[in-house]
């Protein structure tokens, strides 16, 4: 009998591969354009475009940097060399940062299909859940903003230490979990919830093992030393990660009490199940003041959380994926929803990236399994299938469009959200830049109508002493320091005016206050020696400069200062 012929290796590697090809080619498709996207002002200033240690690219001075940085009040120190990476090799425009995003997203996507295959899905399933992964309009912040590097590199490292620990054994299990899992420490602090992840993984293994005929699973002492291990990691990093965020520039958030936040974290749940299944009015930021429900329905929908997770928690035996999906959708949201009080805004579409991924293989399982008991319905299964990614990738297309240029993207905010302050500030920001100054003050006094907040006054307040209106100017500084002391900025701003107007004893006073407050602040250091070289207190002068050279010994301002105190008259 003649044997039959065997497949052409290429035939044969191709229909292995073909089903996670086209989720990869849908999101190069939802983001093909992203390279010639700019630069964002909303955070790309400060992690990237005027980072001179990111811009300088990776070499041994800024990788050190990136260790010990309190930068934008994050420790991020993988993000920060993978951007430095981007600089070195990209230079700095913005193309090559966002290329790397949208790599780190495909990686992601073949992740999300592994995922999906080793929790008991077929081709169809892996393909499906990695195609709403790849092309759902919530996941374009994360793609398309530079400074979200963060949830796609973070997403890379997890998603690699949660495939490890499902793939591998023994030693190698050890080591490139904890490892991948250290790394996603350090792109994002959100990834503390990896120990819990991985207690949800060997949960399901041993409900997989059990309902083998003859498997034994694998005794949970084995595996619960690395979650372990990395717990005490987690907390680490979750230490630093608090005092960073109440300790940073900014100052610390306005306290919530634990009631308001346990109904907030109620409300964010409930509005992120809604985007994901109705992903329509997306915007970079969204008003605080339209987050926050009323308390009886905030707690009506605590409840009903409460009472799913515990229905599925009594039926894990008999469906244990619906419970890992459920338990990892809330365990991935944990660092964001509010609990417990950061540096995070109320609510992101970014927070949700890895998130939905539990929905995503929880869905897709359940509808190959349901068309595998009765085939008649595979047609109608992908027929939907189809459907639905067809429009969630029309969706994300036209959302990541709005983050081509800063101007779009603030005008698309405010075109789908009411009393959005913050859309109103940083677009009169931009308006400010190219010489709209009329606009931009237009804006200003729109976001201030809405909510005053310190770095509104504090912008206004430049563009009015740009304008030479100076009691304006200085009326807004103040208002600023009123709202947040520790925003040095404003002082230094204000101190300068001031001392513009010969006001030096007014001048001294708010730098001094500032200076009690952040002492180890060259600028406040260096505008103090020159107040006291105005008023001709040459040795306090002389004092000032030195501790401001002792804190930044490149800060050219305060040598030249140090040159003329010493030929000064009398010295």
């Amino acid at each position: 009998m003649k044997a039959a012929a065997r497949p052409a290796p290429s035939r044969a590697l191709f229909r292995s591969l073909w089903p996670v090809l086209l989720p990869l080619v849908l999101a190069v498709v939802v983001y093909r354009d992203v390279a010639s996207y700019r630069f964002v002002n909303f955070d790309d200033d400060l992690y990237v475009e005027q980072n001179a240690h990111v811009m300088g690219g990776p070499t041994p001075a800024n990788l050190g940097w990136a260790l010990t940085a309190r930068h934008g009040d994050v420790w991020v120190p993988a993000t920060w060399w993978s951007l430095q990476c981007d600089a070195g090799v990209s230079g700095p425009e913005p193309g090559g940062f966002h290329r790397t995003n949208l790599v780190l997203h495909l990686l992601n996507v073949v992740l999300v299909f592994l995922l999906a295959r080793r929790l008991g899905g077929g081709a169809f399933a892996a393909t499906f859940a990695s195609a709403l992964f790849a092309v759902h309009p919530l996941n374009v912040e994360a793609v398309a903003w530079v400074t979200a590097r963060k949830d796609v590199l973070m997403g890379a490292f997890l998603l690699g230490a949660c495939l490890g620990w499902l793939s591998l054994s023994g030693r190698r299990r050890w080591l490139v979990t904890g490892v991948l899992g250290l790394l996603a420490m350090m792109a994002k602090p959100a990834a503390v919830v990896l120990p819990g992840l991985l207690l949800l993984l060997s949960w399901w293994e041993r409900q997989r093992d059990a309902a083998r005929a003859g498997a034994k699973p694998a005794p949970w002492r084995a595996n619960l030393v690395l979650p372990a291990v990395l717990v005490a990691a987690a907390i680490g990093v979750a230490i630093v990660t608090v005092d960073f965020s109440r300790t940073g520039e900014m100052g610390a958030p306005v306290p919530i009490s634990a009631g308001q936040r346990v109904l907030d974290a109620a409300t964010g749940v409930g509005r992120y199940l809604a985007r994901l299944a109705w992903p329509h009015n997306l915007a970079v930021r969204y008003p605080e003041a339209g987050l926050r429900l009323a308390a009886p329905a905030a707690a009506a929908l605590g409840a009903l959380w409460l009472a799913l997770t515990a229905f599925l928690a009594w039926r894990r035996g008999r469906a244990p994926l619906a419970a890992l999906g459920w338990f990892w959708f809330l365990a991935c949201l944990l660092p964001s929803i509010g609990l417990v009080q950061g540096g995070q805004l109320p609510m992101g579409d970014r927070y949700v990236y890895l998130g939905a991924i539990g929905l995503w293989v929880l869905g897709a399982v359940a509808l190959e399994q349901a068309t595998a008991r009765r085939g008649a319905l595979r047609p109608v299964a992908i027929g939907v299938a189809v459907v639905v990614v067809g429009l969630l990738a029309v969706g994300a297309r036209r959302q990541a469009v709005t983050w081509r240029t800063g101007d779009s993207l603030w005008r698309h905010a405010l075109a789908v959200t009411r009393d959005n302050d913050i859309a109103h500030q940083n677009l009169a920001v931009l308006l400010d830049a190219e010489g709209r100054a009329d606009e931009a003050l237009t804006h200003l006094d729109a976001a201030i109508a809405i909510r005053p907040r310190s770095e509104t006054h504090f912008n206004k307040a430049n563009l009015l002493a740009a304008l030479g209106r100076m009691p304006e100017a200085e009326q807004n500084y103040r208002a600023a320091l009123r709202l947040n002391a520790g925003l040095y900025e404003a002082s230094l701003n204000l101190g300068s005016l001031l001392g513009m107007q010969g006001r030096f004893d007014e001048a001294r006073a708010v730098l001094l206050a500032a200076a009690a407050k952040q002492p180890n602040l060259a600028p406040l250091q260096y505008n103090l020696a020159v107040v006291a070289a105005k008023q001709g207190d040459w040795a306090e002068a002389g004092a000032r400069c030195r501790r401001a050279l002792e804190l930044d010994p490149s800060h050219q301002g305060s040598r030249e200062l140090m040159a003329r105190i010493a030929g000064a008259p009398g010295r």
